[in-house]
């Protein structure tokens, strides 16, 4: 055998033996960027925005002790907030209720320190303050209540594709309904929407969700 067939062949080697250290590199490094990525949620009911998060826009309403309620009220702690108004006859008593015990499920797995509840009302021409004070404290102590001009609010809900509208009845004066959205959102820690949670609510599945939001989002 020749020195340039033996030349050639140690080159050979050597060039497989560098392929292959890189394809082994490259491969564990592909492993531990899939091992050490969050990997998305498995929820029950809620719907997580993941990396698509939406900020909000700038916002100023008032909450039931007539303080000012913008965004930063909304960060450094978790947020369920769900629009409707104290007149509702029947799904803002039900989903307040819910989220109370939605609460009281996430702090068995401590999960809800820190959390709040903000219920702003999209009708501000009978609810103020006062009224929404009587009504979130029913429910719970700790929750807040907001509204604003319908300027303020149509800002907000507007960017969160939140729906409201009045229906006038003839005649009826101040006694009339206001169609709006049930479902029930989650503001991260950032000030973001990082996920909705849609009807019908159910207080532990909602706990269960939470429980795996946060930790994706705390991970991520």
């Amino acid at each position: 055998m020749n020195q340039t067939s033996t030349g050639a062949r140690k080159s050979i080697v050597f060039v497989s033996i560098a392929l292959l250290a890189l394809g082994i590199g490259v491969a564990a490094g592909w492993v531990t960027e899939r091992l050490g990525a969050p990997q998305p949620p498995q929820l029950e009911a809620a719907t997580a925005l993941l990396k698509q998060a939406r900020s909000l826009p700038a916002f100023s309403l008032v909450d039931e002790q007539g303080e000012r309620f913008d965004n930063a009220r909304l960060e450094g702690r978790w947020s369920f907030v769900f629009f409707g108004y104290t007149h509702c006859p029947d799904i803002c008593p039900a989903t307040l209720s819910t989220l109370d015990a939605a609460l009281k499920a996430a702090a068995e797995q401590g999960d809800a320190d820190g959390a709040q509840v903000v219920f702003v009302s999209v009708d501000p021409r009978r609810d103020n303050p006062a009224t929404l004070k009587d009504y979130v404290k029913y429910f719970n102590p700790d929750f807040t209540g907001v509204t604003g001009s319908e300027r303020a609010l149509g800002k907000l809900t507007g960017s969160l594709g939140v729906i409201h509208t009045t229906l006038p009845r003839p005649g009826a004066g101040d006694n009339y309904l206001v169609d709006h959205s049930a479902s029930v959102l989650l503001i991260g820690p950032q000030g973001r929407l990082v996920a909705l949670f849609g009807a019908p609510h159910r207080a532990r599945t909602m706990a269960s969700d939470f429980h795996k939001l946060r930790r994706y989002y705390e991970r991520s």
